[in-house]
């Protein structure tokens, strides 16, 4: 099994936005890494407090018709004394692969979410 990170940020509290930058993070990470929509096994949520009007998983239902996969939302942390970036989704991606070599794994940081992995700029 693989598990891929990724992150991305929206203009705004909007559910366009919403829309647009999660179907953008996972047809990202999809091309990217070669995934096969029907091995996906789970994919897990966070989103920043500021992320009210909707829930990222429900596009990918809409969207890309991941109908069997199990997808959960849950808020993300704030750690005082960390710089907060706000507007922000965050994706856990598990995979059904037998493949696990990491060199063949990329993370995608989309928008603003680029500053959280610099480390990562591999696009």
């Amino acid at each position: 099994m693989l598990a891929i990170r990724g992150a991305t940020t929206i203009e705004d509290n909007e559910k366009k936005y919403i829309k647009e930058s999660t179907i953008e993070l996972i047809d990202t990470m999809i091309k990217k890494n070669n995934l096969t929509i029907d091995k996906i096994i789970s994919i897990v949520f966070s989103c920043t407090k500021d992320i009210t009007k909707d829930y990222p998983g429900k596009y990918l239902r809409e969207v890309l018709g991941l109908t069997n996969t199990a997808i959960m939302h849950f808020n993300e942390m704030e750690v005082e004394k960390e710089k907060y970036l706000p507007l922000c989704i965050r994706v856990l991606v598990l995979y059904d692969s037998p493949k696990a070599d990491v060199k063949d794994i990329y993370p995608i940081y989309l928008k603003g979410a680029t500053n959280l992995r610099p480390d990562l700029k591999r696009l």
